[in-house]
């Protein structure tokens, strides 16, 4: 397991914005990722556990980033007509979906178009248009900060509005997912929803998905827009014209121009609606680092 330094992050997200890790690292199998932890802990250096980088946006970062992009894998196991699915973090959601679609599997198919890896729609809980990855879980593996490999059942796990215990309390290296068939034919919602997304957003640019959570009642898209902020451009970054709550890379932006749009939006929403904007995309920099690890 080669450790890179002074690595370009910039190519490992989806929004394409990215500063440079001090440390980054790729481990292909459960003991190498054991290691990392070892590492960081013996030299005291700050970790970020990387997904697919759907929802992640890095400046500098003096500490180790590792990618879980090499720890792919899925098994199926059907019974009762219940599907077992069990996938290592590193495997795309898309290709959960992609089976859920073939044996017309309840749900889970509503959370097409995102380029997450499973362990970080789980991490992050998932969601889009009335469903969470949460809902189909029944067990997650997870590595603990000292290098052990427990188990929780689904119920055990405290799921949120877009957030979970992890990697608070460890790395997700495991999911078993828990599906049933549907008693209609899903590839007819599947389809409208798909059409919905490329109507309504901005798909094939490079975004780092929904900026803001929604507000309790409220959308933040919808507030942006009425504030002014669709398509708001800050020199190479900027809401898109398709839907305000995502921010686009028109090419060459930076992670400094990110936080000054972000942070410009989130006042003139407080400014004329009176309500917090809290950020759903991370914002990652040596700054966020808490002990040695980033949370």
């Amino acid at each position: 397991m080669e450790i890179l330094r002074d690595f370009s992050l910039s190519q490992l997200t989806t929004i394409k914005i990215g500063g440079k890790a001090k440390y980054f690292v790729e481990p292909e199998n459960l003991n190498e990722l054991k290691e990392v932890i070892k590492f960081s802990k013996s030299y005291d250096i700050p970790v970020y556990i990387l997904g697919n980088g759907s929802n992640t946006i890095f400046g500098n970062v003096n500490g180790i980033v590792v990618s879980l992009r090499k720890l792919r894998g899925m098994k199926v196991l059907e019974k009762n007509g219940n599907f077992l699915i069990e996938t290592l973090c590193g495997e795309p959601l898309k290709e959960i979906i992609k089976f859920a679609l073939k044996e017309n599997l309840k749900g889970i198919y509503k959370l097409l178009g995102f380029p997450a890896s499973v362990g970080g729609a789980v991490s992050m809980n998932a969601g889009a248009f009335g469903t969470d990855v949460s809902e189909y879980i029944k067990e997650v593996y997870f590595i603990d900060w000292e290098g052990n490999l427990n188990k929780l059942k689904k119920e055990e796990i405290k799921f949120s509005y877009r957030g979970s215990p992890f990697p608070k309390i460890g790395i997700v290296y495991k999911v078993i997912f828990e599906l049933k068939k549907e008693s209609f034919p899903v590839i007819e919602e599947y389809k409208k929803i798909r059409k919905i997304r490329t109507e309504n957003q901005p798909i094939n640019l490079p975004t780092s998905g929904s900026t803001f959570k929604n507000p309790e009642g409220n959308y933040a898209g919808k507030l942006l827009e009425e504030c002014g902020l669709k398509g708001f451009k800050l020199k190479n970054v900027g809401f898109s014209e398709k839907h305000a709550n995502f921010l686009i890379n028109y090419g060459g932006g930076t992670f400094e121009e990110v936080k000054e749009i972000i942070s410009i939006a989130k006042e003139k929403v407080k400014e004329e609606k009176g309500i917090n904007l809290e950020e759903e995309v991370k914002l990652i920099e040596s700054s966020s680092s808490d002990g040695w690890k980033v949370l």
